[in-house]
């Protein structure tokens, strides 16, 4: 069975994001998840989107990122138990290192950065498969972080684990 790996920051995990892991997932079984930004230290800056390096756009650790992605699964698609790993985007040799020998990796393309993202998948000598490419986010991270921060309902952008994850940081 053929291994299908997607990735992404997930800051915080959303349902945009659970649409993208469950369409993944249609394609195989076996499904890898790569955490992107996993530390300051394997951080991707890029003139594309140079935002999404910032600290404000970083607030959860990787092992924050990965309890909202598992949780978050296991009550939603619990036929879905993916393999969650950093992933270090800084050059197509770290991110070989980072997914390993998958089969395919499944993206999305909304923007430069997809396509950025795209590229360096298959410069690291992976198929690509683009799941979609939109121009419209059904949620975007941006929104549920700035609600997050002012105060502002924000649970509802987001599956019950990522909700329990965050509530339970901030007590």
């Amino acid at each position: 069975m053929p291994e299908v790996a997607v990735m992404g920051r997930f800051q915080p995990f959303h349902w945009g994001h659970f649409e993208y892991l469950t369409e993944a997932g249609r394609h195989s079984a076996r499904l890898t998840v790569g955490i992107t930004n996993p530390s300051v230290e394997r951080t991707r800056h890029t003139g594309t989107d140079p935002k999404r390096s910032s600290d404000e756009a970083n607030p959860f650790t990787y092992e924050q990122r990965s309890a909202m992605i598992s949780t978050s699964l296991a009550r939603l698609t619990p036929h879905l138990r993916p393999r969650i790993v950093p992933c270090d985007l800084r050059s197509p040799a770290t991110l070989r290192s980072s997914l390993g020998a998958c089969d395919l990796v499944a993206l999305t393309v909304y923007d430069a950065w997809g396509r950025e993202k795209q590229a360096l998948a298959e410069a690291a000598g992976y198929d690509v498969l683009v799941l979609w490419q939109r121009t419209e986010k059904l949620v975007t991270g941006t929104e549920v972080r700035r609600r997050w921060r002012n105060s502002l309902p924000w649970d509802h952008m987001v599956p019950s684990g990522t909700a329990e994850t965050i509530r339970s940081l901030t007590g």
